[in-house]
């Protein structure tokens, strides 16, 4: 199992993995729709613990782990290496290029005179500015022209770019050196990718990807502020979305766990094949939820127990660290996210010290630390548990498309159209469904208006797919 590639079997269809690839995608439509709502929280992204929204991106990366694990080892075995990774390389450019064009680049220059005003200190060149006024430099370079598009260019690295797709052809970049290895090599490798994310968010990661300042300052060791990546990139107070540019290094342990599919699935006994991946998945689920036991190291006690250890919370006065509150929860970080206090488990019961149970809100009376399953952050426990769920979630597709025979339709058509589904998806919620009907609708329009997008969105896709079209990079 340790060996490098070999060329892996496969039949025509996996229809397991397509039935689990079409849930992801539905998954996703449900969410990206319900989530501009006042749906119930599970339908919405939650910063601090695990909502059924945050179970389809990993799960979502797990699937593409597997067919690019399939992919790679036959185009390895009969391309050669360099025509592979060339060929890997500009798939995953491209949909870094779909991902810009269907989400923008996170910002908009609303005005010409932003280029005239610099971004550090808002002043503006006055005399630059009424000279252009005048008409005299529509051929003239504005003088903080290239500092705003550098600001916007860090931003966008920092922040913006990390969309779905590219987050899924970015990942597949990062990890690709990986793929192609042996069973082990790839457990290895997952590991490790897990524990330097833990090692660099203690490092510096969890400062800089929440952007903390103070008074516009990035370093002040006096309250434990020590930005010292924010101030070499000069992105201010901006935070991260979807892991920010580290959050490769998790999202690689989604993809690389699917990658060991190709090795637990069986095509001759499925049920052999069940049985490895509910294995797998069981441990996978343990761990994710071990580690988000350390969590509770930051429960802040209550008036009645005043002799219990408070563990130390961040300097209130560190701006725009705390982010949109969540079910209604306000946020209030941890001094040190990353490396608990032991000195809070002390002298309480061990089922104090349990992690909550997924899709429940997190308790007010807990600072916000990396070991909550955090999707914006992801942190390594959402990630690991997340795995397990599609572990197990594969093991129930494999069961019932593989063994039973039944496929559900729905799934199929998204499954195996899954880019041009996705594309047209955010075309009729841009341009349909968000301008019709207000985020703050009652239930009855807005679950309407739910079932209207999904039919839409199936019957486009069901129509490509009766002529024939599948869409593939």
């Amino acid at each position: 199992m340790n060996s490098i590639a070999s060329p892996v079997r496969s039949p025509s269809r996996i229809h397991s993995i397509d039935q689990l690839r079409g849930y992801t995608v539905l998954g996703m439509f449900v969410v990206n729709y319900l989530g501009h709502y006042p749906s119930h929280f599970n339908f919405h992204h939650n910063d601090y613990f695990l909502s059924y929204s945050d179970t389809i991106m990993p799960m979502f990366l797990f699937v593409v782990g597997i067919t690019f694990r399939l992919t790679l080892v036959k185009k390895l075995a009969t391309d050669g290496m360099l025509s592979t990774y060339v060929s890997c390389f500009k798939r995953c450019l491209t949909l870094c290029l779909i991902s810009v064009i269907l989400n923008g680049v996170g910002q908009s220059f609303d005005s010409y005179e932003i280029f005239f005003t610099d971004p550090q200190t808002k002043q503006l060149a006055e005399a630059d500015w009424a000279q252009f006024e005048e008409g005299r430099a529509e051929w003239t370079i504005p003088p903080h022209f290239g500092d705003r598009v550098s600001l916007w260019a860090r931003l966008f690295v920092k922040s913006y770019v990390w969309e779905t797709l590219a987050v899924i052809g970015l990942t597949q970049l990062f990890v690709l050196p990986l793929v192609h290895l042996g069973f082990r090599s790839r457990l290895a490798g997952l590991m490790l990718l897990g524990a330097a994310h833990v090692a660099i968010s203690q490092w510096f990661n969890w400062q800089f990807f929440y952007g903390y300042t103070l008074d516009g300052q990035y370093v002040d060791s006096s309250v434990g502020l020590n930005n010292w990546m924010g101030a070499l990139w000069g992105t201010g107070s901006n935070r991260s979305w979807d892991g920010g540019v580290f959050g490769v290094m998790t999202w690689g342990v989604a993809m690389l766990a699917g990658t060991l599919c190709g090795d637990l699935i069986s095509i001759e006994s499925p049920r052999t094949s069940i049985a490895r991946l509910v294995r797998w998945g069981g441990a996978f689920l343990i761990a994710g939820y071990a580690m988000s036991c350390l969590s509770r190291l930051y429960d802040l006690p209550d008036a009645a127990q005043s002799e219990r250890f408070a563990p130390a919370a961040a300097d209130e006065r560190i701006t725009n660290t705390r982010g949109k509150a969540k079910g209604g929860i306000s946020s209030v970080l941890a001094a040190s996210p990353v490396l608990p206090d032991w000195r809070a488990a002390t002298g309480r019961p061990l089922a104090s010290l349990l992690g909550d149970p997924p899709f429940v809100e997190r308790p007010e009376e807990r600072l916000v630390n990396y070991w909550m399953m955090s999707k914006r952050l992801a942190s390594l426990p959402y990630v690991i548990f997340a795995s397990g769920l599609s572990f197990v979630g594969l093991a129930v597709f494999v069961f019932v498309a593989d063994v039973m025979g039944v496929r559900i339709g729905v799934f199929r058509t998204f499954g195996m159209n899954a880019l041009i589904a996705y594309i047209l998806h955010k075309m009729v919620l841009k341009g349909l469904m968000f301008p019709l009907i207000p985020p703050d609708s009652a239930a009855w329009l807005y679950w309407s208006g739910l079932l209207i997008y999904l039919v839409m969105v199936y019957l486009l896709v069901r129509g490509l797919e009766r002529q024939g079209v599948f869409v593939k990079i």
